[in-house]
């Protein structure tokens, strides 16, 4: 068996140590794509909740506007312990559906506009805002 030169000596270890790094630089990114695609499967779980409570309060508004009852609420973070308007039911619904969940009903000359804000953990305040004529 023929020996390996002196200049050779310790560059199959170097070879390996060198693989070894692109490959752990290889799996970080790999793991970083795989975190930011949980955090916006969570982020759009809440947009998709919103759209949905924000439907449902345009439907019983524009149920409601024939009777008397005042949709109008100032952006609020709490709701009734036991709720008994469709209102105070709508908000404790958003409080429990989205995290740090509030809302925002302006109704002024037959166009009600619903705001929901709500916080996802490790995330800036986001908003949707939902227009529908009486």
């Amino acid at each position: 068996m023929a020996q390996p030169r002196f200049s050779e000596r310790g560059s199959t270890l170097l070879e390996v140590l060198i693989a070894v790094l692109v490959l752990s630089i290889g799996l970080l990114g790999a793991l970083k794509l795989q975190t930011l695609g949980m955090r916006q499967n969570s982020d759009s779980r809440y947009v998709l909740t919103a759209a949905s409570l924000g439907q449902d309060a345009m439907d019983q508004i524009g149920y409601v506007r024939s009777s008397s009852t005042d949709w109008s609420l100032a952006k609020t973070d709490s709701a009734p312990a036991s709720p008994s308007t469709p209102k105070e039911k709508w908000l404790k619904q958003v409080q429990s559906s989205l995290p740090a969940g509030k809302a925002e009903i302006n109704c002024t000359g037959g166009v009600c506009t619903v705001k929901l804000y709500w916080t996802p953990p490790g995330a800036e305040e986001m908003k949707a805002i939902y227009v529908v004529r009486t």
